[in-house]
């Protein structure tokens, strides 16, 4: 009787478990007022990164990911007293590339159709 396979085996894309083996991106990170010049450090799992701005980075897509969730949220009064809230994202970057590591795949050669006999 076969062992049934988790979800983790059937689908390891969801699962950062580590940094080999995930499909990365090329990244642009902006520069800010918050951003230490000598690079933001950032985790996911025990794995740390570090990123200067304005340097492109290949990052595994996952860690990318994950940047998108951390958000300040800030909130402002207005005259009459009602609260307005928004999230803005703690590091703000431009996307240069994705899937640097996946290889190009060739396109097919196109070959010309001939009308028979000629």
């Amino acid at each position: 009787m076969s062992r049934v396979k988790t979800d983790q085996e059937k689908n390891p894309e969801k699962y950062f478990t580590s940094p080999q083996g995930h499909i990365r991106d090329r990244v642009i990170f902006h520069d800010n007022p918050k951003m230490p010049k000598e690079g933001i450090p950032f985790s996911l799992n025990g794995y740390a990164f570090i990123a200067k701005p304005g340097e492109e980075v290949d990052i595994p897509r996952p860690v990318r990911k994950m940047l998108d969730t951390l958000v300040e949220t800030e909130s402002i009064q207005d005259r009459d007293g009602v609260v307005h809230t928004r999230h803005i994202p703690r590091v703000t970057y431009t996307i240069v590339k994705e899937g640097v590591n996946i290889p190009d795949i060739p396109a097919p050669e196109v070959i010309e159709a001939r009308p028979e006999g000629g």
